[in-house]
């Protein structure tokens, strides 16, 4: 005698979209886009300036984008084998980076905003055109507000993907819970 288990729903975001497709689809854009932005950051070692702190902060870069891309693979097979382990070591490498993300983030607003009065300064050169002086000046504010929202942004999105692998996690750990507790005709006998 079999005992039936009510089918748990396929948990969804965005309304109707399965949360494993949405996993592969994370994943495969981590893969792609961490080894582009890995890349072009070796490829950026070349053309820098050759100060130490140019060399540290794309050698940083170009390790934490290659972390990303090869755990984007480890996502994307657990997502396609449905290997909850390995799902689990994604969503954790996710929210470290998420984390280092925002530490970036705010460091870099945080020089953005410092440095402001250099730039303006390099910028007007000694000009007192007032044109000058307002073109500085929003130039500025521009690149203070694409910081601001460029960051914000993509806290966003990198919350909304942790948010995504780890119903998708708890997802393969009610699979896992159903199908341990089905008692197959042999196992009542």
């Amino acid at each position: 005698m079999t005992t039936a288990t009510p089918l748990r729903r396929t948990r969804t975001f965005c309304g109707c979209i399965p949360v494993r497709a949405g996993v592969i689809t994370l994943a495969i854009i981590g893969l792609v886009g961490g080894a582009c932005v890995a890349a072009l950051g070796c490829l950026n070692l070349i053309n820098l300036p050759p100060t130490e702190a140019n060399r540290i902060a794309n050698g940083i870069q170009v390790g934490v984008y290659t972390v990303l891309a090869l755990v984007s693979l480890f996502g994307l097979i657990g997502a396609i084998m449905k290997k909850r382990a390995f799902i689990n070591l994604y969503f954790a490498i996710l929210i470290g980076h998420l984390l280092f993300s925002f530490a970036l983030g705010v460091y870099g607003m945080y020089r953005v905003f410092r440095d402001s009065p250099q730039y303006l300064h390099e910028c007007q050169s000694g000009s007192e055109d007032p044109s000058i002086i307002k073109i500085c000046r929003e130039g500025d504010m521009l690149m203070k507000g694409i910081v601001v929202g460029v960051s914000i942004i993509a806290w966003l999105l990198e919350i909304w993907a942790c948010v995504i692998v780890f119903d998708y996690s708890k997802q393969l750990e009610e699979e896992e819970e159903d199908a341990e507790s089905v008692v197959k005709d042999n196992e009542v006998w």
